[in-house]
């Protein structure tokens, strides 16, 4: 199978790739069948970073030819994917967008059951079942991750959010209770003292 990718040149921080069509099981800078263009991350004019063949470009593509990831996102921005592939590549860049959203909602569902382990150490109050709901948030946060699905990886990170914090509410209510008892407790023992 031909594969459309790049070849990396130039020397260490200053890197030039060549697109080229190379054959699957060569080596990244194996023996070439084609020089397709070359593309230029250093240049900071947009316009002088790429120069494509294109009619050979879309030739490859036609015969069966399959891009790398980078290569499809720079052939895709300039509209010369064929429309099959597109639609592959549109879903797939989707797909990639949403689990790195979803993975937002990971790092906070991993804070609130972090903090709640914190809490808990040191907590007067009952909070296994907080850390009960908020690690269960987690592994429903873990498991839309996974499947990209990131509405059901917000609702659990806010789940594991408020455990977090209806935690924090019950320990301020057991430290306000305690300290009232102790209150209490001070005025009647200092007659007796007397």
């Amino acid at each position: 199978m031909v594969r459309l990718r790049m070849q990396r040149f130039g020397r260490t921080h200053r890197p030039f790739f060549r697109l080229c069509a190379v054959d699957q099981r060569n080596r990244r800078n194996g023996a070439v069948i084609e020089n397709l263009g070359w593309y230029n991350p250093v240049e900071k004019d947009p316009e002088k970073q790429v120069e494509l063949n294109v009619e050979r470009v879309r030739h490859w593509l036609s015969v069966g030819a399959q891009p790398s990831d980078t290569v499809a996102d720079m052939l895709a921005h300039r509209d010369l994917l064929p429309p099959s592939y597109r639609a592959s590549w549109e879903k797939r860049r989707h797909r990639d967008r949403s689990r790195v959203t979803a993975r937002v909602s990971l790092k906070v569902a991993e804070e609130a059951v972090a903090s709640l382990g914190t809490l808990a150490g040191n907590a007067g109050a009952d909070l296994s079942s907080f850390q009960a709901e908020a690690a269960e948030a987690l592994k429903a946060v873990k498991d839309a991750v996974a499947s990209s699905n990131v509405e059901a990886a917000e609702q659990a990170a806010n789940r594991a959010k408020s455990a977090a914090e209806r935690a924090n509410a019950a320990e301020s209510a057991f430290q306000a209770q305690k300290k009232a008892e102790e209150a209490a407790a001070a005025p009647a023992e200092a007659p007796a003292a007397e």
